[in-house]
């Protein structure tokens, strides 16, 4: 297990014990927000000439008050350490445990042109009534889908795009044409 999987899995039982995961689920979420807009702000944390209390100052400023403590102090250690560049993975594993622990799947649905809102909520009903869990839906555009939808979730795929048919069809012609040319 990596360091940061340690330290996602580490805080998610911590705020599961305080009944605090959802609230830190959100900081967490608003905070690698923060960290993927100011990428000069990992910089800045992980700069070894600035003295480790004046980073541990900016900190306090930015996030003291609103943050919960555990999320507040983790970022004060990774400062220390010069690991603050862990925050995304360590979010993503937190984020992981979390919807574990709730039944969410998050599911990407990728499409040749954007959903509107009844077939994203039709496609959502669908998929909590088949996985028996509740769905976040993400929809990403792809043009080279041609037609249809591709479902991905963690550990599986649907792909019921048009490029998809093509290419089975292709595979199916080339097969027959092989097919043919053996008699």
């Amino acid at each position: 297990m990596s360091k940061a999987m340690d330290y996602g899995y580490a805080l998610y039982e911590l705020a599961a014990e305080e009944g605090l995961e959802e609230k830190i689920h959100i900081e967490f979420d608003e905070m690698v927000r923060v960290f993927e807009e100011n990428q000069d702000f990992t910089k800045l944390l992980s700069n070894p000439r600035i003295p480790i209390l004046d980073r541990i100052n900016i900190i306090d400023n930015v996030f003291k008050n609103r943050v919960q403590n555990y999320l507040l102090s983790l970022l004060k250690i990774l400062t220390e350490k010069k690991e603050v560049s862990y925050v995304p993975q360590i979010f993503k594993e937190y984020r992981k445990q979390y919807y574990k622990s709730k039944n969410i799947l998050p599911v990407t649905v990728i499409s040749a042109v954007a959903l509107n809102e009844n077939q994203r909520k039709r496609i959502t009903e669908k998929l909590e009534k088949s996985m028996n869990k509740s769905v976040i839906l993400d929809d990403k555009i792809d043009p080279s889908c041609i037609g249809g939808i591709r479902i991905e979730y963690p550990g599986g795929m649907i792909d019921a795009s048009i490029r998809n048919r093509f290419q089975k069809l292709q595979l199916n012609l080339k097969n027959a044409d092989y097919s043919i040319a053996e008699v």
